[in-house]
């Protein structure tokens, strides 16, 4: 039985999760739905295969766990076997799920017809070279010359540009996209 506890409480107890990328992610029919709380001030965040995600506070006796959860609502067809599941973190202790990472975006995982911001993420994640021109970007992405600045101030571009070490340059009058060297950087 894989568990999820935080201050002595069983959140969720399921033999029949799901292991993405990890995390034990319980069917929502084995969570204790007393000791979650939707949290839409946190907002969500956007994973370029999996969809966007939804946070929850972790409640125990008058204590809060502020955004310990997390569930996509409406995954990507890659991503369908999390459909009605929630994941933890942050200090709720998952015990009793299996080693390693599990099920893992297929590489690379497919932009299955996004555009606009959710694409630039998809696009920073799976890049065909370190430099990226505007013919580039709105090939990949449909997003115009005059777009990507505006795309670029979006939250979870930034943390897939953070993560994975890419910055916007203009080089001689053109806005080009220039990844850095280097492993992901792990972030919040």
């Amino acid at each position: 039985m894989v568990s999820a506890k935080w201050n002595g409480v069983v959140v969720a107890d399921s033999d029949d999760i799901e292991h993405v990328e990890g995390n034990a992610y319980f069917p929502v029919s084995a969570i204790n739905m007393a000791a979650l709380r939707e949290n839409p001030g946190y907002g969500t965040t956007f994973c370029h295969w999996k969809g966007h995600a939804d946070y929850y506070d972790v409640v125990v006796d008058d204590e809060v766990l502020e955004a310990a959860a997390w569930r996509y609502n409406d995954p990507y067809g890659q991503a369908e076997n999390i459909r009605g599941h929630v994941a933890f973190w942050r200090g709720v202790e998952v015990d009793g799920g299996p080693e390693g990472q599990g099920y893992v975006e297929p590489t690379p995982s497919l932009r299955d017809g996004k555009s606009g911001w959710e694409a630039l993420c998809w696009l920073l994640r799976h890049p065909p070279k370190q430099e990226l021109s505007m013919a580039d970007v709105e090939e990949n992405t449909d997003i115009p010359e005059g777009g990507i600045r505006y795309m670029w101030k979006v939250k979870d571009v930034q943390r897939y540009a953070t993560r994975y070490r890419w910055t916007l340059e203009d080089r001689d009058g053109a806005i080009v996209l220039v990844q850095a060297d280097g492993d992901p950087v792990t972030i919040d």
